[in-house]
């Protein structure tokens, strides 16, 4: 056989290898994928926060949340509750949800697999050891992932669970322009993302009131992990 036709068979086999592969996948509901939003959820939205640095700004943070009645995830990494277990712990006290975001804050992408499963699994067991508690979420730092990570991320108990609305970056903006960045933004189901900077938690409570203004209710972290699981048909996360 000629070598031009024997590489153009095998170009073709290794198509149709990837594209059942890709349809396999596609038809497969169990598959993890990332929650960036929750859908048909009218009128709600849902809070998090990135909390990979110091702490200084978090007993005025859940003192806000607390008086609005709001639940939010909070997103530390390992590095973050070996440093602030008491921390960790008043979030769980105050009714929020600690999510896993690796144990060292690394770049995934940058990773073999086996280090990634690490940062994931030593997060947990480091959770379970401080805290009592099994993450529900994993957010991966700098939102960097890839389906390879979202399913360790899975295998390890996780939902990997993204953003609709990033105000991370507004941190250094004034108040109204924070607002005004949201609403443009802003619909049902939204996931949005926050930090916990002087600024943001300056401008918490005019957001939940604008929010609330608006007629969204800022809701139970517990409903994405419904969502999570209706979407996703997770078997291995539903008894949870």
């Amino acid at each position: 056989m000629k070598k031009p036709l024997f590489f153009l068979i095998i170009s073709l086999l290794l198509i149709i290898l990837f594209t059942v592969q890709a349809i396999t996948l596609a038809k497969n509901p169990g598959y993890p994928e990332p929650v960036f939003q929750v859908e048909k959820t009218k009128g709600f939205l849902f809070l998090t926060f990135n909390l990979p640095w110091g702490e200084s700004q978090l007993d005025t943070l859940l003192r806000i949340l607390d008086e609005h009645d709001s639940r939010a995830v909070f997103f530390i990494s390992g590095h973050w509750l070996k440093e602030y277990p008491q921390n960790a712990k008043k979030i769980i006290n105050g009714g929020h949800q600690i999510g896993n975001h690796t144990f060292s804050y690394a770049r995934l992408l940058a990773l073999k697999e086996e280090e990634i499963e690490q940062e994931i699994s030593s997060f947990n067991k480091l959770c379970e050891e401080t805290c009592n508690i099994n993450p529900v979420f994993f957010r991966p730092p700098y939102g960097e992932y890839n389906p390879r990570i979202v399913r360790l991320a899975s295998e390890n108990g996780c939902f990997t669970l993204l953003w609709s609305i990033n105000a991370l970056m507004l941190s250094n903006l004034e108040t109204e322009l924070i607002i005004n960045h949201i609403e443009e933004r802003i619909h049902d189901g939204a996931v949005i993302l926050l930090h916990a900077t002087p600024r943001i938690v300056e401008t918490l409570p005019q957001i939940i009131n604008f929010l609330e203004w608006k007629g969204y209710t800022i809701a139970s972290p517990d409903l994405i992990k419904e969502y999570a699981e209706k979407r996703c048909n997770y078997s291995e996360l539903a008894t949870r």
